[in-house]
């Protein structure tokens, strides 16, 4: 068993597996000492993040909802994604070693492995959120985001082709939405602050924010 793990077509899915080792290893030693690696990895980079579902594909912001990065503990969605990266890569691996006796090399398996992991996040990390606790104290609806300031992130907005832009509701937790000029002949740049109006199906008319 430990030469299949060691071997070189599966170092990256052992190496993976080790880095779950050793956060479990890390957040146990925390925990002890009355900390927490979640906690901490939480503050750096929010996990309280709400992406509008009906953005598809809008960037990066579009991917990270898609993995649910958005509604997973940052660490929780790092097990799971390094975990999920290391199985694909050792199943694919052992079912070549049955079938043919030899392993695959890393440029056949890598990609599937990194297919399978994204999977896994997409499916298992939205069963997994749905089990978690949530905080419903700070829920708030894209529909309460009227009158709220957004800034624009991606392209240029005009009216018919609206653009992403970020909002931070009372909470300060952020969402991502689609936003347009509320008439024609105007567009919100890159960087414009607006002020969100009314939100027809996945796109808010918008206005632009005078300081």
């Amino acid at each position: 068993m430990w030469a299949f793990l060691v071997e070189q077509p599966n170092l990256p899915y052992t190496i993976a597996f080790a880095c779950v080792l050793v956060l479990g290893v890390f957040e146990a030693l925390a925990l002890l000492i009355g900390l927490s690696m979640m906690s901490a990895l939480d503050q750096w980079v929010p996990a309280d993040v709400e992406y509008d579902a009906d953005i598809g594909g809008s960037g990066l912001t579009g991917i990270a909802g898609w993995l649910c990065l958005n509604r997973l503990p940052l660490l929780i969605w790092f097990v799971l994604a390094l975990t999920s990266f290391a199985i694909a890569g050792y199943l694919v691996n052992y079912i070549s070693l049955m079938v043919s006796a030899t392993l695959l090399p890393q440029l056949f398996t890598l990609p599937i492995a990194v297919v399978g992991s994204a999977l896994s996040c997409r499916y298992l990390g939205r069963m997994l959120a749905d089990l978690l606790p949530k905080n419903e104290s700070t829920a708030i609806s894209l529909d309460d985001l009227s009158g709220y300031v957004g800034t624009i992130t991606l392209g240029c907005a005009i009216k018919g082709m609206p653009s992403e832009a970020v909002v931070r509701d009372k909470h300060q937790q952020k969402h991502y939405v689609l936003v347009e000029p509320e008439t024609s002949g105007i567009e919100f740049a890159s960087g414009t602050q607006v002020v969100l109006l009314k939100r027809e199906g996945r796109v808010w008319s918008a206005t632009r924010f005078d300081n």
